[in-house]
């Protein structure tokens, strides 16, 4: 009896030893800016929360929208600009990388008109250890708060 109860404690602590660190990557707290002219790009914001393992995101995409490019915003001088991130953005082991305006972000080109504020989108990230995952992201009005 008492065996038991030392085997239910042990797996009690290496349960919760689990739950303390993720075992892939996540991505949390997502949205998208709608911009206010439906021609221009939107912009997404997102945190992705790193894994037990360095990893790298690749390209996010989404079924509603013909493209999007991860970019990132920076100032220098009296001048800001924008600059593709191409090759990826690296996501180091048990860290958050935040995209967040004025930072790391991805633009939605020609996002599908039926797609309103209010509603939400589907985004689908790829990373290059093969991992694929999906993250809903409400729609909020360009200049919009949150």
């Amino acid at each position: 009896m008492r065996a038991l109860g030392l085997i239910g404690a042990v797996s009690a602590i290496a349960l919760a030893g689990c739950a303390a660190k993720p075992t892939e990557p996540t991505v949390a707290d997502a949205i998208v800016r709608m911009a206010a002219n439906p021609k221009a790009p939107s912009a997404g914001y997102f945190t992705l929360k790193g894994g037990p393992k360095d990893d790298t995101l690749l390209t996010v995409t989404s079924p509603v929208v013909i493209r999007v490019e991860m970019h990132e915003s920076m100032t220098g001088g009296n001048m800001a600009s924008m600059k593709p991130l191409d090759g990826g953005v690296v996501v180091p082991a048990n860290s958050d990388v935040k995209f967040e305006p004025g930072g790391k972000h991805i633009m939605l080109y020609n996002i599908n008109p039926g797609m309103k504020v209010g509603q939400t989108m589907r985004l689908d990230f790829v990373f290059a250890s093969g991992l694929q995952l999906s993250a809903y992201a409400p729609l909020r009005a360009a200049g919009s708060a949150e």
